[in-house]
């Protein structure tokens, strides 16, 4: 027999001895258990194996133990108490304990030894409560309440959350859609040529892409639009441009009616009638009071025919209306049915300052000393103040019952204005909304005109910012075209071009918050090119400048202009015009701007642009953007913020 093996045989009879041993002593102090011999089904049911360990070299083997220690062929159970199990009891915990399997494990050594060890398995993992046993509880009182109400707070606060996204939906601050443009607002509006045929001029008109055309109409027909004379111009051009879906606006001078009137005619027969209270007259041998008359020296009272004088401030044989009566206001009224009747779809008045007059005036006080022109005597118009005769109180509601009828007239598509600039606002406005649709207010082409001294640039960014900051205290007249802040009427003709090229000034104004306005020879004189005018009403057709923020800016020393229209998730666009005619400074500091990028991405040009390698889709660092004499150009930028 080998040594290895004779060894280890030895060392399991010891270990076998001294567990005997331990046991022994263990029992003497417990409770005797009682063994019977375990039949084949016993082993079965216990899961007992008697397959032995056999050594490697196949001569000698162990029985595995698991459970109890048996000799070969024979299994025992060790018994509770008398050594027999009852039928059909429960097992005890001690039974359980018995039972659990004995993992042996044989550790050997270096000098040829073996240690046994013997170990509990791990005990299974702890399982839930059975089917059977959940059940017990189903009908349980306690139970079916708690269950009942988990299930009402759970649909309780399920209904809460939503009844609250809803009111959260309901009561959040409503963010507007921004409304889209009418047509007068994306403009231009084109001043047509009295002079020449409508025809004639229509190729032009479309080049330039012009949304309307603004006809003046001689200021002595206002009165007569239905007259077959004036009727057939109007429809003529009405149906020459309509062909091109350009919209046709008519300015009128409403202060007065010619002594061929009828209303005037009237009012010399019948002094009584409400057609002599529709003008302003003094009693004869009374003497009238100082005013004097627009249109031509010496004073605008007129001796009638009927011995009274009569107000006469816009030239011989043109008696003003004084409109704040209701037979001149309902002669106005109809004039502007007859006009929006035949299919036109904007209405200017001219001398709107003038439209009230207080009948019973005295003489007008001379202007402030500092403000009046030294200059001017008192035979002169302008040296008097002319309280009683403009900006009287009632011209807000008069232009609202007007521009009330605008609206309603052509359901929401015309709009009213005025041709001059109306300077005090106020008088036009009306429980802080200003009655008419486009006004024309600010010093920006007054400005623009005086040329390049040291300080236009520093004075026309005052004059823009003042202007739109007056003009944005006021909501506008709720119509179905356009909403927000009034939108300015942008006006310029050749006498604002003596100091500012016509393709500057056209790259500079188109992208203000307003509407160009300005004759067609602007543009054909100025050779403005078709292609940048076009490119022009694209960038103006763009959120940025349709509903983005407005903000003007100077260079780091003041020599150039610059405004920034921005929306939020929209390119920037940068528009600079340089007023200087020299030289001597090439490139201008713009990076003070707040938010914007350090480069600007060139994308329009005017036509005395000429800096070298400098041209469309061109990158320029704002911190030095190149500009020529009397150049403007329009940049994209990527706001930083």
């Amino acid at each position: 027999m080998d040594e290895s093996v004779r060894n280890s045989t030895k060392l399991d009879i010891e270990g076998v001895r001294q567990q005997s041993a331990t046991e022994a002593l263990r029992a003497e102090s417990e409770p005797k258990e009682s063994y019977r011999k375990l039949g084949e089904p016993d082993v079965n049911r216990n899961g007992f194996d008697a397959t032995t360990i056999r050594a490697e070299n196949g001569h000698h083997a162990m029985p595995r133990e698991n459970g109890t220690g048996a000799k070969d062929g024979e299994e025992e159970r060790m018994l509770n108490g008398a050594g027999v199990e009852p039928s059909g009891a429960e097992p005890t915990e001690k039974d359980k304990l018995a039972q659990k399997e004995v993992e042996v494990k044989f550790i050997p050594s270096q000098n040829g030894d073996a240690r046994i060890d013997m170990e509990l398995e791990s005990q299974q993992a702890l399982t839930g409560m059975t089917k059977e046993e959940l059940m017990k509880y189903a009908n349980d009182p306690f139970w079916v309440r708690l269950r009942w109400l988990l299930f009402v707070l759970f649909w309780a606060l399920w209904g809460a959350m939503l009844l609250g996204s809803f009111y959260i939906i309901y009561d959040a601050p409503k963010c507007a859609a921004p409304v889209p443009l009418s047509w007068w607002q994306e403009g231009p509006l084109v001043e047509l040529d009295g002079e020449r045929q409508f025809a004639d001029q229509l190729p032009e008109v479309e080049q330039y892409g012009a949304k309307g055309v603004i006809y003046r109409l001689p200021a002595d027909e206002t009165y007569l639009v239905e007259t077959a004379a004036v009727q057939g111009k109007l429809k003529q051009l009405v149906s020459t441009f309509g062909t091109k879906d350009v919209k046709v606006v008519v300015d009128i001078t409403p202060n007065y009616v010619t002594k061929e009137d009828e209303l005037f005619q009237e009012a010399l027969q019948k002094p009584d009638s409400a057609a002599h209270s529709a003008f302003v007259w003094r009693e004869a041998g009374m003497k009238p009071p100082n005013w004097l008359s627009i249109a031509e020296e010496g004073s605008a009272w007129k001796n009638a025919s009927n011995n009274q004088y009569v107000l006469s401030q816009f030239g011989a044989d043109r008696y003003d209306l004084q409109l704040g009566e209701p037979a001149a206001r309902d002669k106005l009224k109809a004039t502007l049915k007859a006009l929006l009747g035949q299919g036109v779809r904007g209405v200017r008045l001219a001398n709107a300052k003038h439209l009230l007059i207080n009948r019973d005036g005295g003489d007008e006080a001379p202007m402030n000393l500092e403000e009046a022109d030294k200059s001017l005597t008192h035979t002169d118009y302008g040296f008097w103040t002319h309280k009683e005769t403009t900006y009287r109180e009632g011209l807000g509601e008069l232009f609202r019952e007007l521009v009330e009828l605008v609206h309603e007239q052509t359901d929401g598509e015309g709009f009213l204005s005025v041709t001059e600039d109306i300077l005090r606002p106020e008088v036009f406005a009306l429980n802080g909304t200003l009655q008419m649709d486009a006004p024309l207010y600010g010093n920006i082409e007054f400005d623009l005109r005086e040329g390049s001294g040291p300080d236009v640039a520093r004075k026309l960014r005052h004059d823009i910012e003042n202007a739109y900051r007056t003009i944005s205290e006021y909501a506008v007249v709720a119509s179905g075209a356009g909403s927000g802040k009034p939108w300015l009427q942008l006006r310029y003709d050749r006498a604002s071009l003596e100091h500012v090229p016509a393709s500057e000034y056209t790259v500079f104004h188109f992208l203000l918050p307003g509407v160009p306005v300005f004759p067609l020879d602007v543009l054909t004189r100025g050779n403005v090119s078709s292609e940048s005018v076009e490119t022009l009403e694209k960038f103006r057709a763009t959120p940025s400048f349709q509903h983005g923020l407005f903000n003007v800016y100077t260079d780091a020393n003041a020599s150039a202009i610059a405004y920034t229209r921005l929306k939020s998730g929209n390119p920037g666009y940068f528009v600079v015009l340089n007023l200087a005619s020299t030289d001597q400074k090439t490139t201008f500091d713009f990076s003070g701007i707040d938010g914007i990028g350090s480069e600007l991405t060139v994308v329009l040009t005017s036509q005395n642009y000429a800096v070298p390698n400098v041209g469309v889709k061109t990158k320029v660092p704002v911190d030095a953007v190149p500009l020529s004499p009397k150049s403007a150009l329009i940049a994209t930028y990527v706001p930083t913020k």
